[in-house]
């Protein structure tokens, strides 16, 4: 029921004043979904690195569908972007009115929220190149484990940042 009502968060741009209701909708369950199975993710990590038979199986493929929802969710940014930085648009609202908030809110956030794919990809590509080699996989299992871990926690920076956004100022 959490799930539920969390996946809900998004929708209320339903009821906003966005001339950018679609953008913001998609882009807002785009991430959703990404930190929710981004979290999967790291709970499949430490089965992965106890070495447990079947634990790569049960971690590539929730990887590999992240990495795809991360990519999703940064196409759709972009397209939402260009409200943002429409005249009378949420930027020139944040550059008036709280100048550092632009600055730490939105430009931070907007690159932390493009790390977590070249992140996810590497620790992908890594897996499924060492993955029928056991002993190569051991080998490298604490740096796919510190790649999820990094693109889990720079998904968080841009969820959070994100939704800090919009509640200061819609796009």
């Amino acid at each position: 029921m959490a799930a539920f009502f969390f996946l809900l968060i998004p929708v209320f741009n339903l009821f906003g004043l966005s001339t950018h209701k679609l953008d913001s909708i998609l882009h807002g369950l785009g991430a959703t979904l990404t930190v929710i199975l981004s979290c999967y993710v790291l709970h499949a990590l430490y089965p992965f690195l106890r070495a447990k038979e079947g634990s790569v199986k049960k971690l590539e493929l929730p990887l590999w569908i992240t990495n795809i929802l991360i990519l999703v969710t940064i196409i759709i940014g972009n397209w939402l972007y260009i409200g943002y930085r429409a005249p009378d648009g949420a930027q020139q609202w944040f550059l008036y009115n709280a100048p550092l908030g632009h600055l730490v809110m939105m430009e931070f956030k907007e690159f932390a929220s493009l790390f977590p794919l070249p992140l996810g990809v590497a620790a992908s590509f890594l897996l499924w190149r060492f993955k029928r080699d056991i002993e190569a996989v051991k080998g490298v299992s604490s740096v796919i484990a510190l790649l999820v871990t990094l693109m889990w926690f720079f998904l968080l920076i841009g969820f959070v940042f994100g939704l800090g956004i919009t509640k200061l100022k819609i796009v």
